[in-house]
């Protein structure tokens, strides 16, 4: 990049924290744009539009601040609105890809038990953990946190039954991940097994299909899940979700571990 392309670059970066048009809700940080994921819907994979896949807001995803994502903004929001930081105190909570400006937050209201968990962890506190073989006992967890991890995951019933399976009766789980609602099924084919066709087909290079919502859905229902999902319309106007750089589209999913009788 030329000197003259570095400078512009960070002059407009510089005007931008001076801006008020968007706020972060994590950091209450105000500038005039949230940076794009890969160059936001203008560089997003035809299929992804066509679909109308409803997860990350590409558009408005990063805080020039914090950077935050606007998953982590978005569960946020959904915890103050419902006060599910409630369910967090002397609760044994698991958190699967940990959010780095949420795991603070999280810590903040005293978890009796508080486990971490990645695949592939980016650092000593986190555990390395297999989402479809979770090394812990039935019924150890209250809270199990799951923010966009599921369409990584080759075998997501088994994963789910694993969730299921932790999960004390009465917890909760928290379950967001990109999904359609034009897609009758879930769509996702062996042949698709590269990079470059799974960014094409499924929006990354690391997703393993797009789910559809009517049998994300019915999976987790199958597994023995209540579902308790939260319309994002019901709690927040579309000017707030512009405002912090949310999907407005995305609503909490939810679910419940019922009770034994």
């Amino acid at each position: 990049m030329g000197l003259f392309k570095k400078y512009k670059q960070r002059r407009k970066q510089k005007q931008n924290r001076k801006g008020n048009k968007k706020k972060c809700y994590i950091c209450n940080n105000t500038f005039n744009e949230f940076t794009k994921y890969n160059g936001g819907t203008a560089n997003a994979p035809i299929w992804q539009i066509k679909l109308d896949v409803i997860g990350s807001d590409i558009d408005n995803f990063g805080c020039v601040f914090c950077g935050s994502n606007d998953r982590e903004r978005h569960l946020y929001m959904f915890f103050d609105e419902l006060n599910l930081w409630s369910l967090i105190t002397n609760n044994e909570v698991i958190h699967f890809a940990p959010e780095k400006n949420l795991s603070p937050k999280i810590e903040e209201y005293s978890p009796s038990k508080y486990v971490k968990g990645d695949l592939y962890p980016a650092n000593d506190t986190i555990q390395k953990i297999d989402l479809t073989n979770i090394p812990y006992e039935d019924e150890t967890f209250g809270l199990f946190l799951c923010n966009h991890v599921l369409e990584h995951v080759p075998d997501y019933k088994k994963a789910m039954q694993e969730i299921f399976r932790v999960l004390r009766p009465g917890g909760t789980a928290i379950l967001q991940t990109p999904y359609s609602k034009l897609l009758k099924n879930n769509f996702e084919d062996e042949g698709i097994n590269t990079d470059e066709l799974r960014l094409i087909f499924y929006g990354q290079e690391d997703h393993a299909r797009y789910f559809s919502e009517t049998q994300f859905l019915q999976s987790l229902m199958e597994c023995g899940f209540e579902l308790q999902i939260v319309k994002h319309s019901d709690l927040f106007d579309a000017d707030k979700a512009t405002y912090y750089g949310v999907n407005k589209n995305e609503d909490l999913i939810r679910v419940l571990k019922p009770s034994t009788k």
